[in-house]
């Protein structure tokens, strides 16, 4: 596939130190071939889902900054693909994403999307659900995108046939969710977790985000105070410190195959150039510290408890790692679901999911992802 088409040129004049991650890029070619790389960086400035016109994004101020920092470990192989040319219209838009997300990850070679708006998700979700894979998506927030003319999940869980089976979102923000939303959200069995529970917190975040093939962090989640350039500034947030610890922990996830970080105006000033350039440079970071990792590929690595409930046919099976403390837990598969969602049977949790059983008591996570399956 000739990716070079959708992309303007980039132009990069800065020079750069030794031993920094520039050395780990080479910019989109005729000759680049998607499976020869680990990641692919680009730049989507389509921002009409919510009214305004497509814009020019301040692509090589950012690129220039994230080449300039170190990275301590690994070889990342970096595609950087610059500036997506978009369509005539929305819809040209979409078609090409799905193309180009989808030539990607069926490459192995995972895209990390800086947009734009949020609604770029659907065209991600698409890449996958072409190819008939089952999607779980976590989503850093502040609204829960369930409703209305942005509701991007909304538009995903009509869509028939279906591919979605979880969706999280993190940090949203009460004023801002209706009740209709939460409801929808509680009859469907997604998760969702007021910013109150996430601030100072943020490994809350981790075994959703472990679950995910698609993560995506609204820039808007952060405190205008610590970022600014977004489409719609909020005073309330996380701290900039919390959503790079929480971006690394998309790079850590195996599981995480397209990454995004939306709602980003397209301007900034050094500063929150930099924070965005920090950004991706810790979910780099974290993609070099993947540690393939699952219950039942190594059982000398893992630790098993089994927890009995009282008045419940289920035993509760945790596993925890040796090597990294990560947490999962087993839920049965019902017989006639089997082929569709096996690779469910063992998610991601954490120790306090191993408590509430160990207090009698059934997790949540457990019990939203066995009532998904029937």
């Amino acid at each position: 596939m000739d990716l070079t088409s959708y992309f303007k040129p980039l132009e990069i004049s800065a020079e750069f130190a030794e031993r920094t991650l520039s050395e780990h890029f080479q910019t989109l070619s005729n000759s680049s071939d998607a499976s020869e790389f680990d990641l692919a960086i680009l730049f989507v400035p389509e921002y009409r889902y919510n009214g305004f016109s497509p814009t020019q994004m301040k692509v090589t101020e950012v690129v220039e900054k994230l080449g300039g920092l170190h990275l301590q470990e690994g070889s990342p192989r970096i595609l950087m693909m610059g500036e997506f040319i978009c369509g005539q219209s929305l819809e040209d838009t979409e078609a090409a994403l799905i193309d180009i997300f989808g030539h990607l990850i069926n490459n192995k070679c995972l895209p990390i999307v800086i947009g734009g708006t949020k609604d770029l998700v659907y065209s991600g979700y698409k890449a996958f659900a072409n190819e008939d894979s089952i999607v779980n998506i976590t989503a850093l927030d502040t609204t829960l995108n369930l409703e209305g003319a942005r509701g991007y999940i909304g538009r995903i869980i009509k869509e028939q046939p279906n591919f979605l089976f979880n969706y999280s979102n993190l940090a949203y923000q009460s004023y801002y969710v209706s009740q209709e939303e939460i409801r929808l959200a509680e009859e469907l069995f997604f998760d969702a977790e007021r910013l109150g529970n996430i601030r100072n917190a943020v490994e809350r975040t981790e075994p959703a985000i472990r679950g995910s093939e698609i993560v995506t962090l609204s820039l808007e989640s952060i405190k205008s105070s610590d970022f600014k350039s977004v489409l719609s500034p909020q005073p309330n947030g996380l701290y900039s410190e919390e959503i790079c610890q929480i971006s690394r922990y998309a790079g850590l996830s195996e599981k995480c195959k397209c990454f995004y970080l939306t709602e980003w105006n397209g301007s900034g000033d050094h500063e929150d150039q930099m924070l965005m350039a920090q950004l991706l440079w810790c979910f780099i970071d974290g993609w070099v510290s993947r540690r393939p990792e699952m219950p039942g590929s190594n059982k000398s690595d893992f630790l098993k408890y089994r927890v009995a409930l009282k008045g419940e046919e289920h035993e509760l099976i945790f596993y925890k790692s040796l090597n990294t403390d990560r947490w999962w837990m087993e839920v049965p598969v019902p017989p006639q679901y089997v082929n569709r969602y096996k690779k469910h049977h063992i998610i991601p949790c954490d120790y306090s999911d191993y408590e509430v059983a160990a207090a009698d008591d059934l997790p949540e996570r457990w019990w939203k992802t066995y009532k998904k399956m029937l």
